[in-house]
């Protein structure tokens, strides 16, 4: 029994430096070489896709490790629900909201933080959309999503 503890403790080590050795190819490769190589805006135009959101490589964990490289976050930010929002982050409506007419899946970009009202406002296709802090809940960083929360939309650069 001990030999498979300690066999399952070394995996796990292997696993990590992996996870961290493709962490930072997939952070270069999104920071440098694809803007230098095709022009895009590495915020705007492209998206990783992950299949789980668990997991050094997952969504969640690539998203935190995006917003530093790509946007770090400034004096003007908003933390809640385990997320830290700033100004020109991407985000992702995670329900549909009809009063709003932005739905899930949508992609869309913060523009503005009123601390004093307590609001945040992104822009979805050019379309603004507020949201008390409260509310914040409905939107997660989206610079890494799931393959399955993508699956009908389009991006220039997957």
């Amino acid at each position: 029994m001990p030999a498979r503890g300690f066999a399952q403790r070394k995996l796990s080590k292997e696993v990590h430096k992996s996870c961290s050795c493709y962490r930072v190819k997939l952070l270069t490769v999104v920071r440098e070489r694809i803007p230098t190589r095709f022009g895009l805006d590495p915020i705007r135009d492209v998206q990783v896709l992950c299949p789980i959101n668990r997991g050094g490589l997952g969504a969640r964990a690539l998203n935190i490790e995006l917003q530093q490289a790509l946007n770090p976050p400034g004096e003007l930010r908003v933390e809640r629900f385990g997320w830290t929002y700033c100004l020109g982050d991407k985000v992702m409506q995670m329900a549909n909201s009809y009063d709003r007419e932005v739905f899930n899946g949508d992609l869309g970009v913060i523009t503005g933080i009123d601390l004093e009202a307590g609001e945040l406002t992104a822009s979805f296709d050019g379309q603004p959309v507020t949201y008390g802090f409260g509310e914040l809940d409905e939107l997660v960083l989206a610079y890494a999503t799931t393959i399955h929360s993508k699956r009908s939309s389009a991006a220039l650069l997957v």
